[in-house]
């Protein structure tokens, strides 16, 4: 690390001076404009130009080499990872293929197939990437839980209502869209190579890498009231929801000490079950551990 004097020009003007080694390096000279961003947690970034951006367009070829389940995994990938046009080629009509690439785009936030030809699909984002908010994405992804376990209190007693399966189910498939949407807002700040969110989640740099972290286990969550919904059995649904709840608020107000009681808490639950027993009772278990993970990167944001 390095330490540079403040100096006083003019009247007005406070100046720095940039290394020698770091102005060649980079071919600048007297009279270059360089760019720099001013971080949430006070810290400057100077660039030694524009910041690059992610490409714009993704062409990706598929072969018949790959499986249906490669070609939308590729098709998730290069949306997440921002590209806001994406071309999808296939190497020969390959109708099956064609189908789930076409369904997952149209499922994708944002996303409108703009061509359809039969060896080519392309697709657009629409979206305003400056007016995504990720408190706000986490807190829409907090009440498609909260509703999916609502659903699933319904459904215990009554196992063969097919219509709140159903629903579960289309919350579930919601909740992966805004997973993505996230995962996409996300690298899209990261790819700036600064923090310019300047919600109450993301607070420093580090704090995307913990909402990565943290919608992930989300999704599991997910995933695992699907598994309880489609094998029910008693489970304790309203602790679920409480002490979901209790650990989605953390992740704004990161009260250490509400965090390392409600850990403890999981801690004990996850002990007194037998999971064992039933397949509603081992999601039950992964659920609170998923919990015990998000709580685990809410300390660590806290401390970054």
């Amino acid at each position: 690390m390095e330490f540079r004097k403040i100096q006083f020009t003019g009247r007005s003007s406070y100046i720095i001076s940039l290394p020698k080694k770091w102005v060649r390096e980079h071919n600048l000279g007297q009279g270059d404009v360089i760019p720099l961003s001013i971080n949430p947690d006070g810290s400057i970034t100077i660039f030694p130009k524009e910041p690059r951006e992610i490409s714009e367009r993704k062409v990706l070829t598929i072969p018949r080499r790959f499986s249906p389940d490669m070609a939308v995994r590729l098709a998730i990938s290069a949306y997440i990872q921002g590209y806001d046009v994406i071309e999808v080629v296939f190497k020969e009509e390959m109708p099956i293929y064609k189908v789930k690439v076409r369904k997952v785009l149209q499922s994708l936030p944002g996303v409108e197939v703009i061509l359809d030809e039969p060896q080519r699909i392309v697709a657009k984002s629409l979206l305003d990437e400056d007016e995504i908010n990720i408190s706000e994405l986490l807190m829409r992804i907090r009440s498609l839980v909260v509703s999916m376990l609502g659903d699933l209190e319904l459904l215990i007693p009554s196992p063969d209502d097919k219509e709140i399966l159903r629903d579960i189910n289309d919350l579930e498939n919601e909740l992966d869209r805004f997973y993505f949407l996230i995962i996409r807002a996300v690298n899209r700040l990261l790819s700036r190579r600064s923090v310019t969110e300047g919600s109450g989640v993301i607070r420093r740099t580090f704090d995307l890498l913990g909402i990565l972290f943290i919608v992930r286990n989300i999704e599991r969550i997910g995933d695992h009231i699907t598994r309880i919904a489609e094998n029910p059995s008693d489970i304790n649904v309203g602790y679920l929801r409480e002490k979901f709840s209790e650990m989605m608020a953390q992740i704004e107000e990161r009260d250490l000490g509400k965090i390392d009681r409600l850990m403890l808490e999981l801690k004990e639950e996850i002990r007194s079950i037998d999971y064992r027993q039933s397949i509603a009772l081992e999601s039950y278990r992964r659920i609170l551990e998923y919990l015990e993970n998000i709580g685990e990167t809410v300390i660590n944001m806290a401390l970054s």
